[in-house]
């Protein structure tokens, strides 16, 4: 019930957006912004109203979130995406400071570290919430 209510709040901030964006309040950026919050706030209570309404929808659903392989297989998508990510920005900060865009390339590295950091600190986490 409670993620109900984020995407209700989402679905409104997101209406408050484009409407802000129809009436040249905001940029276009903002405005795109708002149709992507609301386009994902209604998928998500659309798929909320059919786990409701539907119990073989349900079911299959709950076997799906408690399955191991399905947890190990996003475990695994989650570990490659970071690593993906990592690598591209750093060769992307590397070409970009070849071709003289020091500023750009620093912020790549820095979002890089900041990843590596953030990754330090949930695999301690993990590692305390084990012992």
């Amino acid at each position: 019930m409670r993620k109900n209510v984020w995407y209700i709040v989402i679905l409104v901030i997101g209406a408050a957006l484009v409407l802000a964006g129809s009436f040249n309040y905001i940029d276009e950026f903002w405005s795109g912004m708002g149709c992507s919050l609301i386009a994902v706030s209604l998928l998500r209570l659309i798929l909320f109203v059919r786990y409701k309404k539907d119990p073989e929808y349900a079911k299959r659903v709950d076997i799906s979130n408690e399955d191991e392989m399905v947890g190990f297989v996003a475990a695994k998508a989650q570990s490659w995406t970071l690593s993906v990510s990592v690598w591209i920005l750093c060769l992307l900060g590397i070409i970009l400071r070849a071709i003289g865009y020091t500023y750009e390339a620093q912020i790549c590295f820095y979002v890089v570290c900041g990843m590596l950091v953030i990754y330090l600190i949930c695999r301690v986490v993990a590692w305390c919430a084990t012992v």
